[in-house]
């Protein structure tokens, strides 16, 4: 597949342009387009999705029992603003491009978000083209944007029998143990709140996204953004709140497997899958799926 740039959907001039990324709103919860909060970050939060590429804003969705919030002291604050970085993960160099504010307190938790490229993109791409330097600075959180493994056919592992076209580019990389390193790279440096690192992703990064909030529990929720997924139900998991962009008319990443994908996030999460509240939102639709149990 040629390369994708994320401009479908985009909202327009002077609203907020940042094509997947968005700031976390004040209610900790989930927020639609522009940051508008949706619901609250607590227990029971449930699925959002909609028909068009926008702004996804994921606050928090702590469980009991997880521990990340509490104090952490000794680190060393040393990486501030972008640096380019590299780990050894699955016997391969794995290279990301991370960020953190200078404003952080270096010993108080702040989230984490993790930001995996599409197809034939870089870390370094979504670096520029998301904005989220922009938001973490207003916001306060630590970005990471990780490179595809090299020599991959495609940059991600998003396991097996996937929609559409995902399924033609396999990534061959050990993604989750990179995506551990990272975390662990972060917390060297910066105390992270483990109640609140999130992965969104593009296209294939979206792929990505949907793979590894199946995966992982130190996920605690996921905003993919033109991307598809496996049976989700397939994953033993936690529940945990997703936030899904698709523009219709996606000419690469069909549309249908957008909606394959927020089906089975809306039946993992115990929610109810008929009757969604929908509401209009700025070149498209808001669909939000309630009546979910009190961790969905």
């Amino acid at each position: 597949p040629a390369a994708r740039v994320p401009v479908a959907g985009v909202p327009a001039a002077g609203s907020v342009s940042a094509p997947v990324a968005g700031a976390t709103t004040a209610a900790g919860g989930v927020g639609g387009a522009a940051g508008t909060p949706v619901s609250a970050g607590s227990a029971g939060v449930p699925i959002i999705s909609t028909g068009v590429g926008g702004v996804s804003s994921i606050g928090g969705a702590g469980a009991a029992g997880v521990t990340g919030a509490m104090a952490c002291t000794g680190k060393s604050g040393a990486k501030r603003g972008k640096s380019s970085e590299s780990v050894m993960a699955g016997g391969q160099k794995r290279t990301f491009v991370y960020y953190a504010p200078e404003k952080l307190d270096p010993n108080k938790p702040v989230p984490l978000v993790i930001v995996p490229h599409g197809y034939t993109q870089s870390g370094e791409k979504m670096f520029s083209i998301t904005k989220y330097p922009e938001v973490a600075d207003r916001e306060g959180f630590v970005a990471v944007f990780p490179d595809g493994a090299p020599g991959s056919v495609g940059p991600w592992d998003v396991g097996e029998n996937v929609c559409g076209n995902g399924a033609f580019v396999p990534g061959s990389g050990d993604d989750q143990e990179f995506v551990d390193l990272m975390i662990k790279f972060a917390d060297d440096n910066q105390c992270i709140d483990h109640d609140h690192i999130y992965m969104t992703g593009w296209s294939m990064g979206g792929y990505l996204s949907n793979h590894s909030g199946c995966l992982r529990d130190d996920l605690r929720a996921v905003g993919p953004h033109s991307g598809g997924a496996h049976d989700l139900n397939a994953c033993k998991g936690k529940r945990k709140p997703v936030i899904l962009f698709h523009f219709n008319p996606d000419g690469l990443i069909d549309y249908s497997c957008g909606v394959k994908a927020r089906d089975g996030w809306v039946k993992r999460n115990g929610c109810k899958m008929d009757d969604p509240e929908v509401t209009a939102v700025k070149g498209g639709k808001c669909e939000y799926y309630k009546g979910c149990p009190s961790d969905g």
